[in-house]
């Protein structure tokens, strides 16, 4: 189960969402201090239904690429 700080705005789906990004698409990288800057972009986005991420183009398996999309392209 991924640990998270007790102020994180994040919930335990979103944690391991974002920790399983960054192992896949950022293995070596230090993600503290890209992550701590936008863990509540993050969450606000993973907290709104399916139906409002595909109204905004977007799918809840993308997100963390949308939200880091200036630091890590494909």
């Amino acid at each position: 189960m991924p640990t998270r700080p007790a102020n994180s705005p994040l919930g335990p789906a979103a944690v391991a969402d974002l920790d399983r990004f960054f192992a896949i698409e950022a293995t070596g990288c230090n993600s503290y201090l890209m992550r701590h800057g936008r863990e509540e972009e993050f969450a606000r986005l993973h907290a709104l239904p399916d139906g409002a991420l595909k109204s905004m183009g977007l799918t809840r398996d993308r997100l963390a690429r949308y939200v880091f999309r200036d630091c890590f392209q494909r």
